[in-house]
């Protein structure tokens, strides 16, 4: 029922933006007609974002581009009128604009700015994508040659092999939780770990979406003697006891006070404020390789044959310092591969 509703709306704005867009053909731009509008799914503090931008401008170097962006703000404010009402606002910005190519990131962004202006002539480049580019519509032929002026960055975290760092580092772990906020990227990463779980070396307890601080204290303590590792997906929409949404180094600082279970993440924040390890995805490699995309279009590709895929690999990350904290002695070679956090100074 919620997709049918979905679609129908998607398909009302579509129509709107026909009316409102009348795109010309847009072509192979260089030096100051480059402008490349981006739209944020978040806030613009969120560190994600700000590599992702990073990658995507280093990508684009030589270019001659102008940016402009646009955040919807939508970790902050998670209720679906809100992120429609942004994604009009955004939509008037690319009238207005008139880019050579519209980046979104993130989900929210992608699937209903992105959405918007499937069938147009405008190319759209998207990141960060948890859900499957079907569902949005971005595919007529196959991933490898999308056929729509939509391709982009899919965020495929390493979950699987997360878990085999894990077993690594601790061999006698055997059953693990899952736990993340309560946000809509949060459950399509969720089902997509699912999927994945007849390839992890490990049992899984079970999934838990959280949506306040007390449900992730409560929740955590009670693992303690369930399970031998915790995997953390997000804690971004964790709301505190004054309703505010908290910040996530807060979060993974009480679990670094209290859990003394191992833990691990497949973003580098996790990692970096506190969780013992994982295989992370970052936002500098996805807005690069979007970047690259958004390239091949400015030297007059059309999206419809540049391949929606995503980076080929991960990086492993470790905290030392939460190493110390569980009494671990971690293998010397896999530290010489591993991207540091927590070593003394």
């Amino acid at each position: 029922m919620y997709h049918k509703r979905e679609m129908s709306v998607g398909a009302l704005v579509l129509v709107v933006v026909s009316v409102l867009f009348p795109f010309t053909q847009v072509k192979a731009w260089g030096g100051g007609g480059c402008r490349v509008f981006m739209v944020f799914s978040y806030h613009p503090t969120l560190r994600w974002h700000m590599n992702a931008e990073r990658g995507l401008r280093d990508a684009l170097k030589g270019e001659g581009c102008l940016f402009r962006s646009f955040y919807m703000d939508t970790k902050r404010h998670p209720q679906e009128a809100w992120a429609r009402e942004k994604a009009r606002e955004a939509l008037k910005e690319v009238r207005d604009w008139r880019p050579a190519v519209v980046v979104t990131f993130d989900d929210n962004a992608t699937r209903l700015v992105g959405g918007a202006l499937l069938g147009t002539s405008l190319p759209v480049v998207f990141l960060g994508v948890n859900a499957a580019p079907e569902k949005y519509g971005f595919v007529r032929g196959s991933r490898r040659a999308p056929g729509t002026n939509v391709t982009g960055v899919l965020e495929r975290h390493y979950f699987a092999l997360t878990f085999k760092l894990m077993k690594a580092l601790v061999p006698s772990i055997k059953v693990c939780a899952v736990i993340s906020d309560d946000s809509y990227t949060s459950h399509v990463a969720l089902d997509y770990c699912r999927a994945r779980e007849s390839t992890f070396p490990v049992e899984i307890e079970g999934y838990y979406h959280l949506r306040t601080f007390e449900e992730w204290r409560d929740r955590v303590m009670d693992l303690q003697k369930r399970v031998d590792c915790i995997l953390v997906y997000n804690a971004l929409t964790v709301r505190g006891p004054d309703g505010r949404v908290m910040a996530n180094r807060d979060v993974y600082r009480w679990m670094m006070a209290n859990s003394r279970v191992p833990d691990c993440g497949v973003w580098e924040s996790p990692v970096k404020y506190g969780l013992l390890a994982g295989v992370i995805l970052t936002g500098y490699y996805q807005g690069y390789y979007a970047g690259l995309k958004v390239k091949e279009i400015l030297s007059g590709k059309s999206p419809a044959v540049i391949p929606i895929d995503r980076p080929p690999r991960g990086e492993i990350a470790v905290n030392l310092a939460r190493a110390r904290t569980l009494g671990l002695r971690l293998p010397l070679g896999l530290l010489l591969s591993a991207r540091i956090y927590g070593g003394r100074e």
